[in-house]
């Protein structure tokens, strides 16, 4: 009877007999964790120690006090350095647009590089040389391999319970989960690397004479960099997508952020953090590639964790091994005697610019000049046609001027132009000297700078003034950045015409549908932009209307004369103030003639656009020229509705009266132009300019064949039989 019951007759079947039988593992964990903290502190502080002198003096006491324009730009070099200048260029757009969310998000998007940093860095420095001991010794492997294998299997939040228990809440405890979660990749890769090398390779250096020191660093280690470099990339993505679980541990950063405005349902918050988060896990996932991927961030780190277990694959995935994107272009890079059709037989050249086109060139720089010029130009007179609406101060200024680049003037619409206009000038000149550059410093680049840097220009001139603005008139700067557009635009267009460019790869005989739905796409956009919110004005003295003002001068005269106390009385005009600001503000959408209006000219545009979208994807003729052209345009006209969206928003976050928003119709807006860059590039991205080559013509009597060389002498070679 005692084998089926306990001391209380509980009956073994019973579910509160488990109860009795309580194996108490909780408890013995608990002794455990009480005695190695007891017994063993200073291990937990020497263990701790790196992590707590990185996170003190290079994250708290470096990056976070850091001046914030000067961390955009050492991450601008170094990503000048590690990668290009277009991955530098987007890397300082994306940090300064994390910094013009607020100081706040500045403050955890610069905490957060600095985790990321220390967490990988440490990383590196531990899996690199296990790994490389694991690859040269099968022991080191033997016990490493189960190690990792279990690792591997746990659920990323059973890694924060060791490192809550020993080191408690907060950055140290979440930085050492970070960096165990995503270690084992870059040991098993940096292991796989070193067993890869050929055997005959290392035993040749070893016949040489060379020390294993030597058979290391010379031929094991360079020969297993692409491993090695998928292995770090692999770290960066699962230690990024890891600072998330890590906030519940009191990690700073944006992960806090997000967790923070989760737990309180803060729907702004959530959406600036998430924008912020965003923006720095591209910048970081481009910066640790060596080439461009062909997987966005989400399928990478979805990719990341699915091989996690098996980091071996990404070895064969090209978005992961820059050794698997050798294109034809590298091939000819390394070796330029290849033409593109595989014949070496005759060294192709670039077509040289011609008269006519040089023509153009200078034309298109003269209006780029023009359009950069007009930042040190007059822009606004009398008042601000656009801090008029965000700042009451701005709305009469009698006798005053203000340049382009000043808040009062054309403030980030004039920057907008002036970008523009550097990138025509740039364009025109990389041509201009032959030298190497990105591939939209071309024709197609200078037209799409010169309609965007136009269409900019125009959309500030017709911005309609705040309704209470007084005596406002444009400058000359406003007029000499349209008429720089209108030339640069105009002999951009010339230039593509006569420009001997053509597509990398025959254009397909039909009308493509890429083009005319995502032209389409941005005219839905540029709908719902013209009906959304544009501004949004909460501030006392747009809501406070003579009604309200009536009732509150009621109740301060019902406090003069005692009828109720002081206290009550400021507790009423609380409440009707309140009451007054969530029902009485100011809502105006992009349509309205009491808002800038540039909802509307946003669709015009956009219209345009797509119509040019449609010439690109041949709906309106096919023709290599014509569809290059129309893409072109459509880029130009989306480039420039998106600067009209980032003009108004950065100009009212310049200069601004507390309460008072841009509205979330100007981002709409720019995603409409968005679409139609989209559109204009699925069409011209693979035009590059052409090449000459030398045509071999033979003589009368079939034994002395002519180069017919393009500039017009006559080459004789002779044939070998």
């Amino acid at each position: 009877m005692s084998l089926i019951a306990t001391a209380d007759q509980v009956p073994v079947t019973d579910n509160e007999v488990l109860d009795e039988f309580t194996i108490p593992f909780g408890q013995w964990t608990e002794e455990a964790v009480d005695w190695i903290t007891l017994n063993l502190g200073g291990l937990l502080d020497a263990i701790a120690w790196p992590f707590e002198f990185l996170i003190d003096n290079f994250v708290e006491g470096f990056l976070v006090e850091m001046p914030w324009l000067w961390l955009v730009g050492i991450m601008f070099v170094i990503a000048l350095l590690v990668r290009n200048f277009t991955v530098a260029v987007g890397t300082a757009a994306g940090l300064v647009v994390c910094g013009l969310l607020g100081n706040e998000y500045w403050e955890e998007t610069a905490r957060t590089i600095g985790l990321i940093l220390v967490a990988v860095l440490l990383c590196v420095i531990i899996g690199i040389p296990l790994g490389i001991l694991a690859g040269r010794m099968d022991s080191v492997w033997g016990v490493l391999r189960p190690t990792l294998d279990a690792m591997q299997v746990i659920h990323s939040f059973v890694y924060l319970l060791p490192f809550i228990y020993f080191w408690g809440v907060g950055a140290v405890g979440a930085t050492m989960a970070t960096m165990i979660f995503a270690l084992p990749p870059l040991i098993r890769l940096t292991n796989l690397g070193i067993r890869q090398v050929p055997e005959d390779v290392v035993e040749a250096a070893r016949a040489y004479g060379a020390p294993e020191r030597r058979v290391l660093t010379d031929v094991q280690l360079p020969l297993a960099r692409p491993a090695i470099m998928t292995g770090i990339n692999q770290t960066l993505l699962l230690a990024f997508s890891m600072l998330g679980v890590a906030a519940i541990m009191g990690a700073g950063g944006l992960g806090r952020l997000l967790f923070r405005a989760l737990g309180q349902q803060d729907v702004s918050l959530a959406a600036s953090s998430g924008l912020a988060f965003f923006i720095l896990a591209v910048i970081l996932d481009r910066i640790a590639q060596t080439e461009v991927g062909h997987k966005n961030l989400f399928s990478r780190i979805t990719t990341a964790w699915k091989s996690r277990r098996e980091p071996e694959v990404l070895l064969d995935d090209p978005a992961f091994n820059a050794e698997l994107r050798t294109s034809e272009a590298d091939v000819q890079a390394a070796d330029p005697s290849i033409t593109p059709d595989g014949d070496d037989s005759d060294e192709g050249r670039i077509a040289p610019v011609g008269s006519g086109e040089k023509t153009a060139i200078y034309a298109a720089i003269a209006g780029g000049v023009l359009m950069v010029v007009s930042l040190f130009l007059t822009w606004a007179n009398d008042a601000s046609k656009l801090t008029g609406y965000s700042r009451r101060s701005d709305q009469e200024l009698p006798g005053e001027s203000f340049a382009g680049w000043a808040a009062e003037g054309g403030s980030w619409f004039a920057f907008g132009v002036t970008a523009m206009g550097l990138f025509v000038i740039v364009a025109a000149i990389r041509v201009l000297v032959g030298s190497a550059g990105g591939r939209w410093l071309s024709p197609d680049g200078a037209l799409l700078g010169a309609v965007g840097g136009l269409v900019t220009a125009v959309g500030y001139l017709l911005t309609s003034p705040s309704p209470l603005t007084v005596g406002y008139s444009n400058g000359i700067g406003l007029w000499v950045a349209i008429v720089g557009g209108i030339v640069a635009s105009a002999a951009s267009l010339r230039w593509m015409q006569i420009a001997p460019y053509g597509p990398r790869r025959p254009l397909k005989p039909k009308v493509v549908l890429a083009p005319i739905v995502l032209g389409i796409t941005g005219v839905i956009f540029a709908v719902v932009s013209m009906f959304s919110m544009w501004t949004l004005d909460e501030r006392a003295d747009a809501v406070i209307t003579p009604e309200i003002q009536a009732e509150l001068d009621d109740i301060l005269a019902q406090a003069a004369a005692g009828e109720i106390g002081q206290a009550e009385a400021s507790n009423e005009i609380l409440i009707v103030r309140a009451r007054a600001a969530s029902a009485d503000r100011i809502v105006v959408d992009g349509k309205s003639s009491d808002g800038p209006g540039l909802g509307t000219w946003t669709l015009i545009f956009t219209a345009g656009g797509a119509l040019a979208a449609a010439a690109a994807a041949g709906a309106l003729g096919l023709g290599d020229r014509r569809q290059w052209l129309g893409g072109a345009i459509a880029m130009g006209l989306g480039a420039g509705v998106l600067l009209i969206a980032v003009g108004w928003v950065g100009s009212l976050a310049r200069a601004t009266d507390p309460n008072f928003y841009s509205g979330v119709g100007a981002m709409i807006g720019g995603l409409a132009g968005f679409m139609l860059i989209a559109a204009g590039n699925t069409v011209i991205a693979g035009f590059e300019r052409s090449h000459v080559y030398r045509e071999l013509v033979l003589d009368a009597d079939q034994s002395a064949p002519v180069s017919a060389d393009p500039a017009g002498s006559d080459v004789r070679t002779t044939v070998a039989t």
